[in-house]
């Protein structure tokens, strides 16, 4: 029998909106009924590239300073990773 070794094993996380929603190190935005995230936080989150997200830029007020920031919906996101094969 024969042994995998670590570095054959990816660990996968599961994207979940009430998680995201949750997470204050996350920064978000809603519009209508659709939540945004910004791509940077939740590539953080995941420790995984999503530079193939499509995206739109929105506003963020982060310390009194409006910033506007790479954001995408969590179906934008998990579309992506399973193009890359990242989710299962």
């Amino acid at each position: 029998m024969q042994e995998k070794k670590s570095a054959d094993i990816v660990m996968v996380k599961k994207l979940k909106e009430e998680i995201l929603l949750k997470d204050a190190s996350i920064k978000k935005v809603q519009f209508d009924k659709y939540w945004f995230y910004d791509l940077k936080d939740v590539a953080d989150y995941l420790n995984e590239d999503l530079s193939e997200v499509e995206y739109i830029h929105l506003p963020f007020v982060v310390d009194e300073v409006k910033i506007n920031t790479k954001c995408a919906t969590l179906e934008d996101i998990e579309r992506a990773r399973a193009a890359k094969g990242k989710t299962i």
